[in-house]
């Protein structure tokens, strides 16, 4: 079939009857007064032929001849021409969205089919206006290969419900060129390849799991479920961000491009898709008065509130390298249940923040894993311990005779850590013997242990150290599986004593944790009894022993000192 480029049947518009009515002129006619716009391209891209709706909707004048012209420097679809096709009707395959900006700068929308043409010859392409096509949707975007807007917001509304039926948060970003590549100064194609390679930056940012969806020639949005805290989406916003610094290539140079963000939250900042899209917008407004490269939450006390708690990871990272003059350490003892004699200690670490007062460890620890330094928090306070019990040993003070326990957090029993010691080898350290010394591990950590952790264990017995699993009632364990690790005792976590006020399930369940854990040979310890009908309770319950506020609060190792020659026979 021959068409010509400018649209004409063979033999031109004068040709004989005879010769319109063949077979080739016909498929020329319906090409050429086609109520939609049709090309066909080479394997190359390079454009054969053009129909004069195609011309109309690509911009490309009318007395233009086609002779080697690359549709991608005309049309930003590189997504759309990369995908494997076969044979299949105009639209089969999907429609995929168009963004093509006239010379002012207007922005069109409209929407390419791709067809692979029998005999693998070409491709035709098929071009429509937006408004055209009411009951397709495209989903992805024919340049980027992300998803359209269409489909983000389809994405979005399945994200709200399933964050209704869970009851839980979910926030959107909206991502925008702070120079928009129109005004850049570049040719359209060159512009195209921008925004390529900006997406590329966005998506080896962002996981899986983030939708990320192509809403203009220079904005993106993203959705993400899950962590949906003001930390975790101010440090994607920071990623975002930070994948701009490096130069953009560009043909004979380079380009540097900055980003604003602006984050919204369901449902905090709204109760539905649109709304929450509103909401982000007036966030991304918020940060373009920021200034280039910012982002802004739609509650502005969130910002505040992220600043604070980066001057506290500044202050608390500077505190972890220099530990013994910022840190302290309380004894909490753990009594008999029956007697209310001292059977032991449990070292707290408290960190007197300058001009904050002091921090406890419901807010500090959390804190210390946000920045990874679980292993050197736990291992000063491990060295202050050891050497506390050698001071009382070596001085005769009593206390030196009861078992003195240290709470790990998990981090702290991997092999590989940050200076490649793992802790039975940092113990080895210090000269001094370490019976007495109890590691208390939390419980789901014990539950499902690997190889290299379960020979640690062993190693650190065979040192003289005592296992407690802490914290049970709060988390799945295996009971049975605690002797086999070489656990002795068991503490039940504080929030079961609340717990335990408001209902007769959680009562009933621990009675039979305690039985459990009684048969099993392992001590328990109940921890957080706060009143007197807290510890009557435990108390019936069969504990072996109580730590809390009721019996006692947490001390200095000066005041434990004055407590055991007033208190202790």
């Amino acid at each position: 079939m021959a068409i010509h480029d400018n649209g004409s049947p063979p033999g031109g518009r004068h040709a004989e009857p005879a010769l319109v009515h063949h077979p080739a002129a016909l498929a020329t006619l319906a090409f050429e007064n086609a109520e939609t716009g049709l090309a066909i391209i080479d394997q190359g891209g390079r454009l054969l032929a053009v129909n004069s709706f195609f011309r109309d909707l690509a911009g490309i004048p009318s007395d233009q001849a086609l002779t080697d012209m690359d549709i991608g420097r005309l049309m930003p679809i590189g997504s759309a021409l990369s995908l494997a096709l076969t044979p299949s009707r105009p639209g089969q395959g999907g429609w995929h969205e168009v963004y093509l900006s006239d010379a002012e700068g207007n922005e069109g929308e409209l929407l390419l089919s791709v067809t692979a043409l029998d005999g693998d010859v070409g491709r035709l392409l098929t071009l429509v206006p937006r408004g055209l096509l009411t009951g397709s949707m495209p989903a992805r975007d024919a340049l980027t290969g992300l998803g359209s807007p269409s489909l983000f917001n389809d994405r979005l509304d399945h994200a709200i419900a399933r964050a209704e039926r869970h009851e839980r948060p979910l926030a959107v970003l909206l991502v925008e060129l702070d120079r928009p590549p129109r005004r850049a100064g570049l040719m359209r194609w060159q512009r195209w390849q921008l925004l390529e390679q900006v997406t590329r930056r966005l998506s080896r940012v962002l996981r899986e799991e983030d939708s990320l969806a192509r809403l203009g020639e220079g904005r993106w949005g993203v959705i993400i479920e899950h962590p949906v805290t003001p930390q975790s989406l101010h440090a994607v916003a920071l990623r975002l961000e930070e994948a701009m610094d490096a130069p953009f290539d560009q043909e004979g140079g380079s380009a540097l491009m900055t980003l604003s963000i602006g984050i919204a939250r369901f449902p905090e900042d709204a109760a539905d898709s649109a709304a929450l899209m509103e909401e982000a917008a007036l966030a991304l407004g918020q940060s373009r008065r920021l200034g280039p490269g910012a982002h802004a939450f739609r509650d502005r006390g969130l910002r505040k509130h992220i600043e604070a708690r980066e001057t506290l990871l500044g202050q608390l990272q500077e505190a972890l390298l220099s530990p013994t003059g910022h840190f302290q350490l309380v004894f909490q003892p753990q009594c008999d249940a029956e007697t209310g004699r001292w059977v032991g200690l449990e070292a707290l670490v408290r960190w007197p923040r300058p001009r904050h007062g002091m921090i406890y460890p419901g807010e500090l620890l959390p804190a210390v894993t946000e920045l990874g330094e679980q292993v050197r928090l736990d291992r000063w306070v491990l060295g202050q311990v050891i050497a506390l019990r050698a001071a009382w040993q070596a001085s005769g003070v009593g206390l030196a005779s009861l078992p003195l326990s240290v709470n790990l957090m998990a981090e702290t029993l991997e092999q590989e850590v940050f200076d490649g010691c793992p802790l039975d080898h940092f113990l080895k350290r210090y000269p001094q013997p370490l019976t007495g010394l109890c590691l208390e591990l939390p419980a789901a950590v014990l539950d499902g242990l690997g190889e290299n952790r379960r020979h640690l264990l062993k190693r650190l017995q065979r040192m003289g150290v005592t296992l407690v699993a802490d914290g049970l009632g709060t988390a799945p364990v295996s009971l049975v599986a605690l002797p086999a690790l070489g656990v002795s005792g068991a503490k039940l976590a504080p929030a079961m004593m609340a717990e335990m006020d408001q209902s007769r399930l959680v009562r009933q369940g621990a009675r039979g944790l305690i039985a459990g854990l009684h048969e099993l040979g392992l001590a328990t310890v109940a921890v957080g009894v706060e009143t007197s009908e807290q510890f009557e309770r435990v108390k019936r319950l069969g504990v072996a022993g109580v730590q809390g506020h009721y019996l006692c609060p947490p001390l200095t190792a000066d005041e434990l000192a004055a407590r055991w020659g007033q208190d202790q026979p």
